[in-house]
Formats: C-alpha cells, structure tokens, sequence
C-alpha cells in the first residue's frame, strides 16, 4: 500500500490505476451511478481503465458531533484495516484496495463480487420456497460464523446486510465488517455472542432448534442444547428491547418518515404517497389496482396501521394485512393499499 495525494484527498491504495479515469470526475460519477444512499453516505458503481468493477462508499458528515467522530475516526479506514484483519485469517470479504480522507469526508473502494446479492434478498427471494437452497444458506452461515470464531476474531457487529451470498448458495462474504480485533487466545462466551445475529434475524424463519442444530453441526460452540438456550435468551431480550425501549423512538421515525431504507417518500402535486420497500430495502413499484386492495380510512387509523406494521415487522410476528402504501392527502383522505400476493407479503418479511 502507498499513501498519494491527490485533489485534496490523502489515498491509501495498493494502485493508483484505479482511480483513473473516475476520481477526477467522481461528482459527475457519483451523481449518475449512485446505488444507494442515506444521510451520510452514498454508495456509487465505477470502472477503472482496466475495466475493473468496484463500489465506492462516499461518507459525509452532517452534524457537528458526525464530524467530531470523523475527525478522529474514520469509518472507512476502520473497515479498511478490519477486512485485512479477516483477510489474514482466510475470512470470506470483501477486497478493499483503498480508502481515503479529505478533512472529515472520506472514501473506501470495494471490489464488485460478482453473481452475488444480500443475504436478505436470497432469503426471502432466491430461495424463498426451495427448502434445499434454505439449508444450504443456514449450513454456509453456520460455517462463515464458525470461521471467525475458530480463528479468534472478533466482530462487534455483524447482520445478514453485511452478508453477501452467491446466487447459486455455494459461498457467503462479509462486507463493511467494523472493529474488528484478531486476538492469541479463543473467544469468550460474551464476544462469540454477537455472531449469533445474523440467525436471530431470521426468528420466525427457523426455529431456535433448527438454528442451535446448524450451529451445532458447523462446531460453532459447546452443544445444541446450550446454543438454544442462549438462543433463547438473546431472542427474548432483543424483542423486550424493540417494545419495551427502542420502539417508541423508532415508531416517530417511521411516521416522521426518517426510516432510513423501510420505505421511500414521493411527494405529489396534492398528496404525500410512502411506498414500503421489501425487507432487503429494494423497492417496489408504486402499487395499484391490480396487485394491492384499497382502503379508504382516517389519518389516526392509516397512522397505526403503518406504524404497527412496522412492528410486526421488527418482531417477525404475524400481521393481518400488509400495508405497501399510505397516501395522505391534502382534503384530509387517507388511502391504504394492501398486498395481495404471498411473493409480495413475504416479500415485505412476513411468513402468513
């Protein structure tokens, strides 16, 4: 790796071919091929001169406490430096040839894995009804998660969103790994706990006992029945959290519309129309007629019909009827569209 300078931006990289032609444009770029994007961050798709693929994570501060954090940490170094750490221990991740800063603002190169898409999207799309292709995930998963605590490394944070699967189920990387610490001696009990969550995410999906078997099985630690138990125990602290804690905060961002990727906000020329994205954030087109039932209803009911959807979401429980839209009007109507179709409702994560 080699540290250049380059309009006003201080590059960690292995080649600097890389960079050319898109970072002298990279405004242009980023505008025109931008495939995600929060607050802070947007993602965007380049190729360099030697035709090679990568997605460029753009991080832009927005408050005063972002930069302060910025300032003296950078995220995408911190994922930079954690990918080589798994990297060195034969982790399945992806390759970040570079990363760079300017003041607070930073940059971190990935290289594009191809055939692949999220974990959540091979979930409940890919393999939504191939019960083969689900015991091929949970078997990988196992063994991905078992890899990292074999080698004794630990990561604070990992979901199925940092997870890449081929489409054919043969392989799983990890993407945007954090903190990650490679230690001498075998992890603890507490620091293996964290990659339990990628499997608690899909409570509602497998049973506790499935899961503690394919952990089991993977040599993930100890023997089934002391994984269902702790299973158990993280299952029922994380709900109790979402609606004994979290929830009430979280309910105002959903109806503020600050959801991050839950759904998207089209403003019209007399109403504000939200549209629910599937549970892997992609969109779904605006529904209509012929894929959603209409429901004309009061502001204070569409209001809880959305929230509360959202809930059941979190807590992978059963809802009655699935919501993909809430337009709200100015004349005060209030229009609720449902699902119709299973692809759909499961789509949205609800297995009814």
């Amino acid at each position: 790796m080699k540290n250049v300078s380059i309009d006003d931006w201080d590059w960690c990289i292995d080649d600097e071919s890389r960079l050319d032609p898109w970072f002298h444009i990279y405004r242009e770029v980023e505008e025109k091929f931008t495939v995600k994007a929060d607050d802070t961050t947007r993602v965007f798709h380049v190729q360099d001169s030697n035709q090679r693929n990568y997605f460029v994570k753009h991080i832009t501060p927005n408050t005063i406490r972002e930069h302060l954090i910025a300032f003296f940490s950078s995220k995408a170094k911190n994922i930079f430096e954690s990918s080589q750490i798994l990297h060195s221990q034969n982790i399945p991740c992806a390759n970040y040839p570079a990363w760079a800063k300017n003041g607070t603002e930073s940059m971190l190169m990935s290289e594009e894995i191809p055939d692949t898409e999220s974990a959540l999207e091979y979930w409940f799309r890919t393999a939504a009804q191939d019960s083969a292709k689900r015991s091929e995930f949970a078997s990988v998963l196992a063994g991905l998660i078992t890899k990292c605590v074999t080698e004794s490394v630990i990561l604070p944070q990992i979901s199925l969103d940092q997870i890449l699967v081929k489409k054919d189920g043969s392989a799983m990387y990890i993407v945007n790994p954090l903190d990650a610490e490679k230690k001498d001696e075998p992890l603890s009990a507490e620091e293996r706990l964290p990659y339990l969550n990628p499997f608690i995410e899909l409570r509602g999906e497998m049973s506790q006992e499935d899961i503690s078997i394919v952990l089991h099985e993977a040599g993930f630690s100890g023997n089934s029945m002391d994984i269902a138990e702790i299973l158990h125990e993280q299952i029922n602290t994380l709900e109790e959290e979402i609606e004994n804690g979290n929830w009430p905060d979280y309910a105002a961002h959903v109806l503020d519309g600050e959801a991050g990727q839950l759904y998207r906000i089209i403003q019209k020329e007399n109403s504000i129309l939200r549209i629910r994205n599937t549970i892997w954030y992609a969109p779904i087109p605006e529904p209509d007629d012929s894929n959603s039932m209409l429901k004309n209803t009061s502001s204070e009911e569409a209001e809880k019909i959305w929230i509360d959807s959202f809930e059941a979401q979190l807590l992978r429980n059963h809802c009655r009827e699935v919501p993909l839209s809430w337009e709200q009007f100015e004349d005060g109507r209030n229009l609720i569209r449902y699902a119709l179709a299973f692809d759909e409702i499961y789509a949205c994560g609800f297995n009814q």
